[in-house]
């Protein structure tokens, strides 16, 4: 692994990119007009940003404009949950900016996604590497664990899988997508176990995301993007279909999902596929967040 990564400023080098997207947390909340209001039942704060990461939120039920903290994860950009960190692959390594433009060492490896500690993870030549706020990147969950773990739990042909996605439940508990050969897999872990395995999703696997409950969402590429959603213990939940859906997010009670495509977003309740409304923007990344201090 290169330098070893601490948090402390490792040079003041400012990210453009970075400044440019904390710049869009302004967005277009000064526009004058507002969508119709949403059924009041919808509570929280809906952010979307576009194909550009240009910011927009709306306070729900009412849609009035509000101020996001941070951006949702976007165009390969994926920021720590309280905003102040924000890491992107860049070929083989990973690089982590501040919010205000200052550069931290790289992580080799990438697909990188953070833990609620702060920690970041990334894959490297299939394991999961950790690196914390201080110290060294260090080797979380390797190949070969992964392979005793799939034969534990009688999966075929263990030793050929790898991890190349990964999105956190907890300090140890997390939903990772698995590449085989020619093939991929969603598979869960916890205390270094397999909860349970998902093989042949029927399509290419992206953007997996774990839900505010411990679920967790991926879409699906056959051949139209459609989001799906899982439980924890491999079951599907059911969810509005739509094609072409370009994010997804979770109510913070997980109760409804929000799916957005390029046009709009539709929002229905967790576990039915019937669309409750539909809220006229699209957005290529989307979250929905508690309340904005």
């Amino acid at each position: 692994m290169r330098n070893a990564l601490t948090w402390f400023v490792g040079g003041s080098v400012v990210l453009l990119l970075v400044i440019a997207m904390a710049d869009s947390i302004r967005s277009r909340s000064d526009a004058s007009e507002s969508p119709p209001p949403a059924p009041r039942i919808l509570h929280g704060v809906i952010v979307a940003a576009d194909a550009a990461c240009q910011t927009q939120a709306f306070r729900l039920p009412s849609m009035a404009p509000e101020r996001s903290p941070r951006p949702p994860d976007c165009n390969g950009l994926v920021w720590s949950q309280d905003g102040s960190l924000v890491a992107r692959c860049k070929g083989d390594f990973t690089s982590v900016t501040s919010s205000q433009g200052l550069q931290f060492p790289n992580v080799d490896g990438c697909a990188p996604a953070w833990r609620e500690d702060g920690a970041l993870s990334v894959v490297l030549d299939g394991n999961i590497v950790v690196a914390r706020r201080h110290g060294s990147p260090f080797i979380f969950f390797s190949r070969p664990q992964l392979t005793e773990a799939l034969q534990a739990a009688r999966v075929e042909n263990g030793a050929e899988w790898r991890f190349a996605q990964v999105s956190w439940f907890g300090l140890t508990s997390f939903v990772a997508v698995l590449e085989g050969q020619a093939r991929e897999a969603v598979a869960v872990f916890a205390h270094g176990g397999l909860e349970s395995f998902l093989p042949e999703q029927g399509g290419r696997i992206q953007d997996l995301r774990a839900s505010p409950l411990g679920n967790f969402g991926f879409a699906l590429i056959h051949p139209e993007r459609e989001y799906v959603m899982v439980s924890r213990g491999g079951d599907p939940i059911a969810i509005p279909h739509v094609r072409g859906a370009e994010a997804i997010a979770w109510s913070p009670d997980e109760r409804y999902v929000a799916l957005a495509t390029d046009d709009e977003t539709v929002i229905g309740r967790t576990g039915t596929t019937s669309v409750m409304t539909k809220l006229p923007f699209g957005a290529h990344a989307l979250a929905w967040l508690t309340s904005v201090p």
